[in-house]
């Protein structure tokens, strides 16, 4: 054990794939330089576990591991039970620090960076050897079996195998990934809708029921195994069912092409991907707010080769792409046209 031990994790925001990870699909996180930072300590002064966090005044006590608070202290909980309950490590008298100036609530995965930092953190300061792979799993574990968040490993594997200026091709079905270079010649930019989201309290895990649904009822694993919309009998399924499987099908397609995009550096068409992806998050998938509807028509308005939003939806952000010499005038248009647009 070390007196002290400092995790560092970052944030990332999803290309094209939305809401693809937990239906099988390819996903394009990239991993962008904000993120979190960990440092845990020995505190002799409490034989409990204290938890504090630079985006939030009130410092949390924990007592026992057994059950969440919902509250955001959880995701320290849950990683100190799972590292208590995996390697039977005895787990008290430490402090969690936690600072990060990672925006939250805006689809940039901030609980998983959190989670990830909390735990490398851990496994440093008790002296644990661990992979990259098992430590992508242990977040995705704690974040969906203790605090209850049913998302899939897109935002883990950015996290921990993301590298700044790479897009992350990854394959949730298997975890294969392979990273591709950006473009040279634009570049994505991150707007802050000013909007907050926190997916606890949305409809994610519904959108989540639906897809596991209609993939029963079609007779797959997974939504992304099936290969075209079109083979797809609607009466099979219920309104909201086959929307839900419509976008990920054509999402899954509109990803895989846009691997093609970069690696043929053709901007322009993947511009085109990110606002049909977004088109289909809006009116089928139906994660979208008139905040960021109105961001994405704004970007293409001012010449983006496109734009969408990112992450779940229900609020949060929306990433564009923009080629470079317009870059300044496109961000004073944006900002003028939607005052509380926020450049990330």
């Amino acid at each position: 054990m070390q007196n002290n031990a400092i995790g560092k994790s970052f944030g990332r925001v999803n290309l094209l794939g939305e809401h693809l990870d937990y239906n099988g699909g390819y996903v394009m996180p990239l991993q962008i330089k904000l993120g979190v930072e960990t440092k845990i300590s020995e505190n002799k002064q409490s034989n409990n576990i204290t938890i504090r966090s630079n985006d939030y005044d009130d410092i949390f006590e924990a007592y026992n591991l057994e059950s969440k608070n919902h509250h955001w202290s959880d995701f320290a909980l849950g990683s100190c039970k799972y590292i208590r309950d995996k390697y039977h490590i005895e787990i008290k008298d430490i402090s969690i620090d936690i600072s990060s100036d990672l925006p939250i609530g805006i689809g940039l995965s901030s609980s998983a960076a959190t989670n990830i930092s909390i735990l490398k953190s851990l496994v440093k300061y008790f002296q644990i050897e661990i992979s990259e792979v098992e430590l992508a799993n242990a977040a995705f574990d704690v974040e969906n079996k203790f605090v209850g968040v049913g998302g899939g490993m897109m935002d883990q594997y950015a996290s921990v195998f993301g590298e700044s200026g790479k897009v992350l091709y990854l394959n949730t079905l298997n975890n294969d990934y392979e990273k591709i270079p950006l473009f040279n010649t634009s570049t994505f930019l991150i707007i802050d809708s000013g909007i907050k989201r926190i997916l606890e309290q949305s409809d994610f895990n519904k959108k989540k029921d639906l897809c596991i649904s209609a993939a029963k009822k079609l007779k797959v694993d997974f939504l992304s195994n099936i290969s075209d919309i079109e083979i797809i009998d609607s009466n099979s399924l219920n309104k909201n069912e086959y929307k839900v499987a419509k976008h990920v099908v054509t999402e899954n397609k509109r990803t895989k092409n846009g691997k093609d995009a970069l690696i043929t550096n053709n901007d322009k068409y993947f511009g085109r991907l990110m606002t049909e992806s977004h088109n289909s998050l809006a009116k089928d998938f139906e994660v979208s707010i008139d905040e960021l509807d109105t961001i994405v028509s704004l970007c293409n308005e001012f010449g983006a080769y496109g734009a969408k939003l990112t992450g779940a939806g229900f609020g949060g952000a929306v990433v564009t792409l923009v080629e470079n010499d317009k870059v300044s005038e496109f961000k004073k248009n944006i900002i003028e046209r939607y005052n509380k647009a926020k450049f990330i």
